[in-house]
C-alpha cells in the first residue's frame, strides 16, 4: 500500500486504481472503511465478475457512510476504461474486471445491482430470481425464509428449473433459476409471478405475492418483481448498506440448513468456489417451464 496525498493505490489485475480518502468509515465508526471495501471488492473479483459479465449495473453510492444516507446511481461517469452498455433507458455501466469493482468502491459504491440479461442478448434473461422477503427480522423469521426456499425449489423442479440460493445481506433469500435466453423479460415476468403464486398457494397463511405492504398482513412476501424490463437484483458478493457489512453471499442448499441469518456473511467470507459455478451448464427453456406451470394450474 503506498500513501498518495491522501490517498492509497490498489493494484487490481493490470491496473493500479486510486482510493481516495481510504480511511472514511463507510459502516460507522469502528467499521469497515473505504479501502476495506476496495480490498474486498479486488479480493472478491475472481468469484464476483463471472456473476456480472455482460450485465448492466447500477450502484447504491454512500459519499458520507450508510448512517448518511446514500442515492442510487444508473448511469455514472465512468473512467474510459470502465467498460459500458448501452441499454433502452441510456448507457450503464458493466464490471468486467476486478479494477472496476476497485473504482466502485473508490466512489462509495457499496452495493451492486444488476440485470437478470447480459450482452449479446439484452432483454433476453438468463437469469430469473425470486426475493423472498419476510416480514420481520431474527432467527424465526428467518426460519420461515428458508422453508419458503424450499418451497420455492420444488415449484422450479415442477416446471424443470434448476434452484440456487443466496442471502441478500439484508433480512432474506434471493432464489436464482438459470434461463436459456428465448423468452423476453415480460414473459419470465410472467414465468417468475406464476411460479411465486405457486409457491404462496402452498402455505397462504405464512406466504403471499400480496405487493401492498399492508395486504400481506404479517406473512413473508414471495416477490417475483425483480424480473421484467431493466428490473434489477442485488449483485452476488455484493456489500449491503447496513452496520457490519454484510454480504450477499451464495450458498449452497446443505450450507442453508445452517444458517440462522441473512446477515451471516462479512468481508472476511471466503470461497475456494463459487456455489454459483457452472449456473449456466443447468440452464432450461423459460417457455417450456411456462407450459409445465400452465398444465399445474
Amino acid at each position: 500500500m503506498a500513501e498518495h496525498g491522501g490517498a492509497v493505490r490498489v493494484r487490481a489485475g493490470r491496473r493500479v486504481v486510486e482510493v481516495r480518502k481510504p480511511d472514511k468509515p463507510l459502516f460507522g465508526e469502528g467499521g469497515p472503511t473505504k479501502e476495506d471495501l476496495a480490498r474486498y471488492h479486488e479480493r472478491i473479483a475472481p468469484l464476483m465478475l463471472p456473476q456480472l459479465k455482460g450485465r448492466p449495473v447500477a450502484l447504491d453510492r454512500y459519499p458520507d457512510g450508510v448512517g448518511a444516507g446514500g442515492f442510487f446511481v444508473k448511469h455514472p461517469s465512468t473512467p474510459e476504461w470502465v467498460r459500458t452498455v448501452e441499454t433502452s433507458g441510456g448507457t450503464m455501466m458493466e464490471c468486467r474486471d476486478a479494477a472496476t469493482l476497485v473504482w466502485c468502491a473508490d466512489q462509495a459504491a457499496i452495493t451492486l445491482h444488476a440485470w437478470q440479461s447480459r450482452e449479446p442478448d439484452l432483454g433476453l434473461p438468463d437469469r430469473m430470481v425470486l426475493d423472498l422477503d419476510p416480514s420481520g427480522d431474527g432467527e424465526e423469521a428467518f426460519a420461515e425464509c428458508r422453508a419458503a426456499a424450499r418451497d420455492v425449489r420444488e415449484v422450479l423442479d415442477e416446471v424443470g428449473l434448476a434452484a440456487y440460493v443466496m442471502t441478500t445481506g439484508s433480512r432474506g433469500l434471493h432464489v436464482r433459476s438459470p434461463l436459456r435466453p428465448e423468452a423476453d423479460d415480460q414473459e419470465v415476468r410472467r414465468l417468475a409471478e406464476g411460479v411465486a403464486d405457486r409457491v404462496a398457494a402452498r402455505r397462504p397463511d405464512e406466504l403471499t405475492t400480496e405487493v401492498r405492504k399492508e395486504a400481506r398482513k404479517g406473512r413473508l412476501f414471495v416477490d417475483f418483481l425483480r424480473n421484467g424490463r431493466e428490473q434489477l437484483a442485488v449483485a452476488p458478493y455484493s456489500v449491503r448498506a447496513r452496520p457490519g457489512a454484510p454480504v450477499a453471499a451464495p450458498v449452497t442448499w446443505e450450507e442453508l440448513d445452517g444458517l440462522e441469518s441473512s446477515r451471516a456473511f462479512g468481508t472476511d467470507l471466503e470461497r475456494e468456489a463459487c456455489p454459483f459455478a457452472g449456473m449456466g451448464r443447468h440452464a432450461r427453456s423459460p417457455r417450456r417451464a411456462l407450459e409445465r406451470l400452465e398444465r399445474l394450474v
